[in-house]
């Protein structure tokens, strides 16, 4: 097995993260796969699947099937006879997967898998985040002041941040960091680096505060 206790990390991460079981396998694949093909060649056909009841990532060299001493690359031809001790039924033409063991990839498929999981941990994570606050937009939320970028107050929302642009304050009023302001939930945009909540305390908006 390519990772140690695979399905427990597989359960920890879903129930830490609230991520999706399937989409952290799928990340584990495409990692195996990225490894593989990274040792192999691009031009080598690799495909992953999980198997539930050994918790492995198994992988699969896919090759085609040639006539006996017609092999010209070993990588993505198989010839007949070699093809047919793992199927007795296969014919010239077709393609066969071959069963690769998954620790010949060692720590590069690791390192690797552990890159892909954390970021597909960061795109749901987001994902959640943004889906949540777009659906409260319009709604008066409350938040604590952390810090000030070029004029725009950055507020502590709990699971991120939103910012409040000097536009969208109420002149005159201070800020300090550490405290708590409710502000009207002006907008939730989505950008590389995650969603962006705009936050306004703008008296002309008929912000109703309390």
């Amino acid at each position: 097995m390519m990772f140690e206790e695979l399905e427990r990390v597989i359960e920890q991460f879903g129930k830490d993260k609230g991520i999706d079981k399937k989409m952290i396998i799928e990340a584990i694949e495409a990692a195996l796969v990225t490894a593989a093909k990274k040792k192999m060649g691009p031009h080598v056909e690799i495909e992953a699947q999980y198997n539930e009841e050994t918790f492995e990532i198994e992988l699969f060299q896919f090759k085609t099937v040639v006539e006996d001493g017609d092999v010209a690359d070993e990588d993505i031809e198989i010839e007949l006879s070699e093809a047919k001790k793992d199927d007795p039924e296969v014919e010239l033409g077709d393609s066969i997967g071959v069963k690769l063991d998954s620790a010949m990839f060692g720590r590069i498929a690791a390192q690797t898998a552990k890159q892909v999981i954390n970021q597909k941990v960061r795109d749901a994570e987001r994902e959640i985040i943004y889906s949540e606050f777009l659906a409260r937009k319009g709604e008066v939320i409350s938040g604590i002041v952390r810090r000030f970028e070029r004029g725009t107050v950055v507020i502590d929302l709990g699971k991120t941040e939103g910012y409040m642009p000097l536009k969208e304050q109420i002149p005159g009023e201070q800020y300090r960091i550490g405290d708590r302001v409710q502000a009207f939930l002006l907008d939730v945009q989505q950008t590389p680096k995650g969603p962006q909540i705009i936050l306004s305390r703008d008296e002309q908006k008929k912000i109703s505060l309390t």
